[in-house]
């Protein structure tokens, strides 16, 4: 079982966080659009894995696991 991270002691950790998990959204943004330019399907199989990925961060939990669920959701829901 991993340890839950523990939350950043100062604000510069807690932007490098943000900043982390925003490069991290956009490249999955601008890999569904590539997916979704070959296949709808591919683009239905990213979704569904995506989904996974939110509800294993929202078992993990810790405040770096909510911060990803919910970033996760909001590229979901833009991906409808």
């Amino acid at each position: 079982m991993n340890p839950k991270p523990q939350p950043p002691a100062d604000p510069i950790a807690a932007v490098a966080q943000e900043i982390d998990a925003q490069t991290a959204l956009a490249l999955s943004r601008a890999t569904t659009r590539a997916i979704t330019a070959i296949s709808p399907k591919a683009h239905r199989a990213m979704m569904d894995a995506l989904g996974v990925e939110v509800a294993n961060q929202e078992i993990q939990g810790g405040p770096v696991a909510e911060l990803v669920a919910v970033l996760l959701k909001g590229h979901l829901d833009q991906l409808k």
